[in-house]
């Protein structure tokens, strides 16, 4: 009863988000696509935490990578916007598990550690590599995204079903994932590692799985909000952006579907109005997320909270 009804409020989501990207102007469509690219990147991170219990801050780094990756591949293969998707997507997952593995030596507060070390090398990278880049300037994207029978993707319309679309598929593969023997052997290496690791479960394998997973998800979000905005820089995949989606997951709980993505729509908007702060947002957002911790609804970090622990399939 409990899984129908999630089923029918993500339906109903979905339904709603599909009739106002039909309504909506264009320009009134640029802003909820951001909110749309956020919500991707929380459920990427939802694979992390949500799932395998790592605390992620390398989710911008990866969506960097992606919207990197494309924006320079794409002049060379004009057309080929599926196979670099296809390429870049592999690419994340690849380097995403690899970093994973040997983090599981540490501890959890210095894996969160480890992967704002990513979110900082890559920055370095991008700015080491100005020739390439742009370095701190950016760069500009004008190549566009080609689809088979859609040719050249442009405007807002288009591209706010393309983030809605990948934030559906996102939904429905966490979701397969979570209730499968693979989500189940994530969730026990959460709650009890020792008797997983007796009962035969590759912590470091499976919990990497779900690192690439969603390090790959990151990179296809940063491809499309590359050729969307049709410019990148630094600034736009800093460690603001892994603070948010950590902040958003936190608030509608780890391990879930349509709560972080309703904490995106809602807070997000709220937390819009606080852009004269500039580079001050990051610690406004810290310190949310330090209330969240505390505070919030989410169970992950907290004994005996339902959280981790949800039954596949049980929680929204």
């Amino acid at each position: 009863m409990a899984a129908a009804r999630a089923r029918a409020a993500g339906t109903s989501l979905f339904a709603l988000l599909a009739v106002l990207g039909c309504v909506l102007p264009d320009y009134e469509l640029l802003a909820v696509s951001q909110h749309l690219f956020l919500a991707v990147n929380v459920m990427a991170l939802n694979f992390c935490l949500g799932l395998g219990g790592q605390v992620s801050l390398a989710q911008g780094a990866f969506c960097g990578l992606g919207a990197y990756a494309s924006a320079l591949l794409h002049p060379e293969l004009p057309g080929g916007s599926l196979a670099i998707a296809a390429v870049v997507a592999t690419a994340v997952y690849a380097l995403a598990a690899a970093v994973s593995r040997p983090l599981e030596k540490l501890g959890e507060g210095f894996l969160a550690m480890a992967t704002l070390a990513v979110t900082l090398i890559f920055t370095n990278l991008i700015l080491s590599l100005s020739p390439l880049t742009g370095g701190t300037a950016g760069m500009m994207v004008d190549s566009k995204l080609s689809l088979p029978f859609l040719g050249a993707i442009t405007g807002d319309k288009p591209y706010y079903f393309l983030f809605l679309g990948l934030l559906l598929a996102s939904v429905l593969v966490f979701a397969r994932v979570r209730a499968s023997r693979l989500g189940r052997a994530l969730l026990a290496c959460h709650d009890d590692p020792e008797a997983a690791s007796a009962c035969g479960v590759n912590r470091a394998a499976v919990r990497s799985l779900a690192f690439g997973l969603g390090g790959a998800l990151s990179a296809l979000a940063g491809m499309l909000q590359a050729h969307y905005s049709g410019f990148v820089s630094p600034g736009q995949y800093s460690l603001e952006l892994s603070l948010k989606a950590l902040l958003f997951l936190v608030i509608g709980g780890p391990g879930r579907i349509l709560g972080p993505i309703a904490a995106v729509l809602l807070l997000e908007t709220a937390l819009s109005k606080i852009h004269f702060l500039g580079e001050a947002r990051v610690l406004v957002h810290g310190l949310l997320l330090g209330l969240a911790l505390l505070w919030g609804p989410v169970g992950a970090f907290r004994t005996g909270r339902a959280g981790f622990t949800n039954a596949p399939g049980a929680g929204t």
